[in-house]
């Protein structure tokens, strides 16, 4: 019995890899990295920075403190909130969270102009004032942080890809 839900399985993953089917996540990336790059940002030792510079070290990118490299210029994560309207349980609240991020060459040209990257999350406040209210905010805004880690590394992939192709287009044969 064990052996024939063996064999089933392996035939329907067969099966689905010959049409091509992939789960996620196993694909290449998407765009490219440049090769070294410096990071200029308020604050190089806040938390969101240090986890987009790990990013970049873990996908190949040698992250240098200064040389000729093109320049990351990040600013720090700014969160908002605002209410959009009352519910039955209280109101119904946007928690945004926003980074922008631009490359500049070694040669002083704009790589990638200014670009934000935001995540939204809505949310209903119960407006009690506890802190069990408190560390659910706390916990929400945490997910925005995981959330927007997981746009911008993949962001500047594709960004600096289109600026490589605008600055060299490929030559028709």
């Amino acid at each position: 019995m064990i052996h024939r839900r063996a064999f089933l399985t392996l035939s329907a993953a067969g099966l689905l890899t010959g049409c091509g089917f992939k789960l996620r996540g196993t694909s290449t990336q998407l765009g490219q990295l440049p090769k070294s790059l410096r990071i200029q940002t308020p604050d190089p030792y806040s938390t969101i920075i240090q986890n987009i510079t790990r990013q970049l070290r873990d996908q190949g990118t040698d992250v240098v403190g200064s040389g000729p490299a093109p320049k990351l210029k990040l600013t720090l994560p700014t969160f908002t909130d605002r209410v959009l309207g009352p519910v039955s349980d209280g109101d119904q609240t946007e928690l945004a969270l926003e980074i922008t991020y631009s490359l500049i060459g070694e040669d002083l040209v704009v790589l990638i102009p200014e670009t934000k990257v935001r995540t939204t999350l809505i949310y209903v406040d119960s407006g009690a004032n506890t802190s069990a209210e408190d560390q659910r905010v706390a916990q929400l805004k945490h997910h925005l942080e995981n959330d927007i880690l997981s746009q911008i590394v993949p962001s500047i992939r594709v960004r600096f890809e289109q600026a490589l192709m605008q600055k060299d287009p490929p030559k028709a044969k």
